[in-house]
């Protein structure tokens, strides 16, 4: 179809809906629901659509002939805004997501972002330019509001934290003072203590040697709060190797059989993932059924990292129990085992886990045993 002639598009006694040049454009920007702007060359509005009179409250006689610039309370007199549509002009490209901000009397701080384009860029001299405008107050301001709350709780985790820390370090010397003290009461006074009385003590005692599993329980998960150590290349190979050899006279007494295959290298905190592997692997040797245990530990390398899977043949934990046990304290014995941990060994696990930016889970069937399933990194992205 052949372009008007110059005349034919300027003809002052065109019909508005027929003949004017920017009748196209015109129907088009007022179907729309986004704040659209035409502008001339010297950025002087031509056209707006209704969407931008609802949002900006201005009317037709208070926007076309007017600058940009004095639009929206000075909005758009934004230098990046300028910037961008000086190249516009000058290069023919068009711009997207170009913030903007601006203060309003009625509805405060006001976010938008705006795109452009030309409407005849196949021109040599382009004659109009039109603006879309997004407003994103109400996104910015929940992004900053989901900023804060992430400081918020940033700054209440590290409290926790150090608090856990503190009182499980200050908690650890009363203790051990109540516990000597009361191996020392029995010990001097054993003659002059009836059955009764000894029964007492030895439940005090115990008492005082859970209390100190779970303070250092606590202890170690407070710790891998505060990030101690450094991440790097960790052959889980070789720190399963130093468990079981630190494990070997309690596998001997279980007469346990331990299959293993091979482990590949992770990337991560060495101690803590050595910690999170004898958590596993004490737990097996702990939870087994009226056979000696039997555990095996394997790892494969998958695409996105690797997969550490420690099974064993104990009395398996029922389903509603699989989350339990990874929470602080969430001990859990359903079959009588007579087996008492202090609950926080697969809490620490998890934390671990999570810290490497893993995941641990089990699968496991009541009397068909367990698998305890960790997901690790292959190589660094970011240390947690």
């Amino acid at each position: 179809m052949p372009e008007p002639s110059s005349s034919e598009t300027s003809s002052p006694s065109s019909s508005p809906n027929a003949g004017s040049p920017l009748t196209g454009a015109q129907q088009i920007v007022d179907t729309l629901h986004e704040p659209l702007l035409v502008l001339d060359r010297d950025l002087r509005v031509r056209q707006v659509n209704p969407a931008f009179h609802r949002s900006f409250g201005t009317a037709g006689e208070d926007t076309t002939g007017r600058p940009l610039a004095d639009l929206g309370e000075g909005h758009f007199d934004h230098p990046v805004l300028r910037d961008a549509l000086e190249t516009l002009l000058g290069e023919h490209e068009p711009f997207e997501q170009v913030e903007v901000k601006g203060m309003s009397e009625e509805e405060g701080r006001r976010v938008f972002q705006v795109n452009g384009r030309l409407l005849d860029a196949n021109r040599e001299a382009p004659e109009r330019i039109l603006l879309a405008i997004n407003d994103i107050t109400e996104q910015r301001t929940l992004e900053e509001t989901l900023r804060q709350r992430a400081r918020e709780l940033a700054r209440s985790n590290e409290d926790l934290e150090q608090f856990a820390y503190a009182a499980s370090h200050d908690l650890q010397e009363p203790l051990r003072m109540v516990s000597s003290y009361l191996q020392l009461l029995e010990r001097r006074y054993k003659e002059d203590l009836d059955e009764t009385a000894q029964e007492f003590i030895g439940y005090a005692v115990d008492g005082a040697e859970r209390m100190k599993a779970l303070i250092n329980g606590l202890l170690q998960y407070s710790r891998v709060g505060r990030k101690e150590g450094e991440f790097g290349e960790v052959g889980l190979g070789e720190v399963l190797d130093e468990i079981l050899s630190d494990l070997e006279r309690r596998i001997h007494e279980l007469d346990a059989t331990i299959e293993r295959g091979s482990l590949p290298q992770v990337y991560g905190n060495r101690d803590q993932l050595r910690r999170l592997l004898q958590n596993l692997v004490e737990n097996a040797l702990t939870y087994h059924g009226e056979e000696p245990p039997r555990v095996s530990v394997s790892g494969t390398q998958e695409e996105e990292g690797v997969h550490l899977v420690v099974r064993d043949d104990g009395p398996g934990i029922p389903p509603e129990g699989e989350e339990k046990i990874f929470q602080i304290f969430g001990q859990l014995d359903p079959h009588g085992t007579g087996q008492e941990g202090s609950g926080m060994g697969l809490a620490l696990c998890k934390r671990i886990a999570n810290r490497h930016d893993g995941q641990i889970w089990v699968e496991s069937e009541p009397e068909e045993g367990c698998a305890f399933h960790v997901t690790l990194r292959l190589s660094p992205t970011t240390d947690a």
